[in-house]
């Protein structure tokens, strides 16, 4: 069509330069944050187990080096931090243990990804609550970002009210801190407890509730089956991601691959050290290549051992994530995968 021809390029010219405004905004505020060295985000979730002492999965290497010194050796910038003992108890660390943490991240410039959690019989508002406010640590200066909940179902319009009353608390105590929802799912008509993962279609049913949009990423090998690369598949899902985004920032805040010495996500072991290590290298250059096109980082699931839950159910074969894991016997041993952050970080131009 070529109506109003003259006013239609004004508006997309217009549109274009608030585009571009909006990303700006958010590249900017992000490159001044914590970490110097490298604008984007190169990182990994990781449980509190591994970060305080004492548990029996306190990450300390054979150098006597903690969790903090190996994520800097690894130029890990990022993590995001989950909580199983929060999740299966509903009982809190103390805000002792909560405040090291946060001060070993910025001691270490390392920015946090703070996931909220129900937990037990408490709601994850209830987490933010004491964590934020009663804690204090919607004021820590290593706080770079707010994850309201992992994978909600976004067709629960019970889960839709929670992340919107969440969204408005974070914003009440840390004003200056991005808001996001840690991937996403959508219940499937007439399928009960069945679920449309990821799907890009999705994100404007929650859009507004963001400032970032943060995606997962796993069917890394049902793509190779395909021939489609671990780079390839996420460039393509990433140009999904960004039709869908209203022009914010996407960070995958999740991708992960096995690493063949345990079981994930089917009850028999697959994938292999040099498999996981060709996914990470995929996906890190992929984001590296996109920073530009407003791309903010990824994150690996998972760093390390957690402790598994009590009563996993008959499709939970995770355990306690060995076969997601990037190091094991508590940091003494790296995996392949685990130096692909440095090598990609090398690499960028």
């Amino acid at each position: 069509m070529v109506y109003h021809s003259s006013r239609t390029i004004s508006l997309l010219l217009i549109g274009l330069l608030l585009t571009s405004s909006v990303t700006s905004f958010w590249l900017i505020h992000w490159k001044k944050g914590m970490y110097a060295a490298s604008s984007i985000a190169f990182g990994v979730n990781v449980d509190m187990t591994a970060m305080i002492p004492g548990t029996p999965y306190t990450i300390q290497t054979a150098q006597n080096h903690d969790f903090f010194d190996l994520a800097v050796h690894l130029h890990i910038n990022t993590i995001r931090i989950t909580d199983i003992h929060w999740e299966t108890t509903g009982e809190e660390y103390a805000q002792s243990l909560w405040q090291q943490v946060f001060d070993q991240a910025a001691q270490h410039h390392i920015r946090i990804i703070l996931l909220l959690e129900d937990g037990g019989d408490h709601s994850a508002i209830q987490q933010a609550h004491t964590l934020l406010g009663s804690y204090g640590l919607a004021h820590a200066r290593s706080l770079w970002l707010v994850d309201l909940y992992n994978e909600p179902d976004i067709s629960d319009p019970r889960r839709m009210t929670a992340l919107r009353e969440e969204a408005s608390y974070v914003q009440q105590v840390a004003p200056g801190v991005p808001v996001t929802i840690g991937g996403w799912k959508s219940a499937i008509q007439h399928q009960p407890d069945t679920f449309d993962w990821e799907n890009p279609a999705d994100i404007p049913r929650f859009i507004h509730l963001v400032n970032i949009v943060s995606p997962h990423l796993y069917t890394f090998e049902d793509a190779a089956k395909l021939g489609r690369s671990p780079r390839r598949l996420t460039e393509q899902f990433l140009d999904a991601v960004r039709k869908e985004s209203s022009h914010k920032p996407i960070l995958l805040e999740e991708f992960g691959a096995s690493n063949g010495l345990a079981p994930t996500n089917q009850p028999a072991s697959v994938g292999s050290l040099t498999w996981q290590a060709s996914v990470y290298r995929g996906v890190l250059q992929a984001v590296s290549a996109e920073y530009t096109q407003g791309v903010m980082g990824a994150i690996a699931w998972i760093i390390a051992p957690r402790p598994g839950v009590s009563n996993p159910g008959l499709t939970n074969f995770e355990g306690d994530m060995t076969g997601w894991a990037l190091i094991l016997n508590h940091g003494k041993r790296l995996l392949p995968a685990a130096q692909e952050f440095s090598i990609v970080a090398r690499e960028k131009p």
